[in-house]
């Protein structure tokens, strides 16, 4: 149901989009991958963050990564 939401919002804000990639690390859907690094991009580009913020980012999404 989140998915379908998300479909027919225009434009799903950072903070709901990253909600949804954390949907899909709980699930253990094979979505999860393509989605975090979607959800990266827009994190690059849509702010200003620093490398370690970056870092940290980017490390707690591969933790999160179903297995």
């Amino acid at each position: 149901m989140a998915e379908d939401a998300a479909r027919v919002l225009p434009n799903l804000r950072l903070e709901d989009a990253l909600q949804l990639v954390h949907l899909y690390a709980e699930r253990g859907s094979p979505k999860f991958e393509a989605a975090a690094r979607r959800w990266l991009v827009r994190y690059l580009t849509e702010g200003t963050p620093g490398l370690d913020d970056v870092a940290k980012v980017t490390a707690s999404l591969a933790k999160h990564r179903p297995r």
